[in-house]
């Protein structure tokens, strides 16, 4: 298995990845970023959280960031797949609900679309063809893929909108749209000593409110919601930056060397400086 650094390019934040599985050869970890991913061929099992799916060809997974998953198959047998790993602010949506899928607890319904499902078959098709631009890079491949993935989140939203009611949709996204802006409130303020008071008021709320909202929205409480970005900081500054640990634990916005280590470790399932001279993440 080739090892990989974790961070996407700051400015096309946007990569793909071809992995053969076998079995008991991954650890469950976790992305500080949404993923998308195509069985070609083989068969297995893909955990995601506490739910464990079958994996057959041309089945379609959607991991949303910061959900711990896992992919394993039988002793003496192999899967392969297509992961393309990418940040939501690369599409500049204006239609927030299209990044439902990698926002939302509630709405990803299931993280598996089966293969002979026509979306999934669409969904296959753009992935194979973000994978191919990406590898090849030709002129205009950014605005392909830009595009493809796009098209990407437009199928998965409708897809996944069609598994709710009517009422469980408009609850769903009324709740995202309070919550998005404290989410970017969060980005916005990572390093600084924000509490669940301070996002509150940002978004007019309540502090209990807010909190029911990322725990029914994130799938999260603030708190840990918080210390995973954080980690996902740090992650990019430790591969991306010769700063010493101190620093970038200072601008991640964890107070102490202390609470930068356990939550890190707890995390990441390694020390920051392994971490780091690694610049690695598990493949899946």
């Amino acid at each position: 298995m080739r090892k990989e650094m974790m961070e996407l390019d700051s400015a096309f934040p946007v990569d793909m990845a071809r992995r053969t599985i076998t079995f008991n050869t991954v650890s469950k970890h976790w992305h500080p970023f949404p993923e998308l991913g195509l069985c070609i061929s083989g068969e297995g099992w893909f955990h995601v959280m506490d739910r464990t799916y079958p994996v057959r060809p041309g089945d379609i997974f959607v991991v949303n960031q910061a959900q711990p998953h896992i992919a394993n198959c039988d002793p003496d047998k192999s899967c392969r797949y297509l992961f393309i790993f990418f940040r939501p602010s690369l599409l500049d949506t204006d239609e927030p609900e299209l990044l439902l899928p990698f926002n939302s607890q509630p709405f990803l319904v299931s993280n598996r679309i089966p293969g002979e499902m026509p979306v999934a078959q669409e969904l296959g098709r753009l992935i194979q063809q973000m994978g191919e631009e990406l590898e090849r890079r030709e002129l205009g491949f950014r605005s392909q893929v830009r595009s493809k993935l796009l098209q990407s989140c437009v199928l998965l939203a409708r897809y996944y909108r069609s598994l709710l009611s009517e009422g469980e949709w408009n609850a769903l996204v009324s709740s995202f749209n309070r919550i998005f802006p404290a989410l970017e409130f969060i980005r916005e303020h990572l390093k600084d000593n924000i509490r669940l008071q301070d996002v509150a008021d940002h978004v007019a709320l309540s502090p209990s409110r807010t909190y029911h909202l990322f725990k029914e929205i994130i799938g999260d409480g603030f708190k840990e919601y918080l210390i995973k970005m954080r980690v996902k900081e740090a992650q990019r500054l430790l591969i991306g930056s010769d700063l010493p640990i101190t620093e970038v634990y200072l601008k991640s916005g964890f107070p102490n060397h202390a609470s930068f280590y356990r939550s890190f470790h707890q995390l990441v399932n390694m020390t920051p400086g392994d971490y780091r001279n690694g610049s690695l993440w598990r493949p899946d």
